[in-house]
C-alpha cells in the first residue's frame, strides 16, 4: 500500500470509527430515554465527542500526522516558488518613449 494510501485510509476509518462512537450513542439515547430528534443528537454529539478524545487518541494522532505532512509539503512548494522569484536576474527595465509632439 502506497503512502498517501495509508494515510487516506488513516481518514477514512477514523472517520467510521467516530461515526460508529456517536451511532452508539445516539440509537440508545433515542429509543431509551425521552430525548428525541435534536436533543438527543446533541447529547449524543457531547457523550461521544468526549469518549472519542480517549479512545481515538492514537488514531486522532496519524490523521494529524497526515494532514501536517500534506500540508507542510504545500508549504514546501510555496517557498520553493518564493526561493525561485528571488533568484532572478535583475528585471529589464523599460523605458517609456518620449511622448509625441
Amino acid at each position: 500500500m502506497a503512502r498517501s494510501d495509508s494515510r487516506a485510509w488513516s481518514l477514512v476509518v477514523y472517520t467510521l470509527l467516530r461515526v460508529a462512537i456517536f451511532l452508539a450513542f445516539w440509537l440508545p439515547l433515542q429509543l431509551l430515554t425521552p430525548l428525541r430528534g435534536l436533543f438527543a443528537v446533541v447529547a449524543a454529539l457531547l457523550m461521544s465527542g468526549a469518549v472519542s478524545l480517549v479512545v481515538l487518541d492514537r488514531q486522532r494522532g496519524r490523521v494529524g500526522q497526515a494532514a501536517a505532512g500534506f500540508f507542510g509539503r504545500i508549504n514546501d512548494r510555496i517557498e520553493a516558488s518564493a526561493r525561485a522569484e528571488d533568484d532572478d536576474p535583475a528585471p529589464v527595465e523599460r523605458t517609456v518613449p518620449p511622448p509625441a509632439a
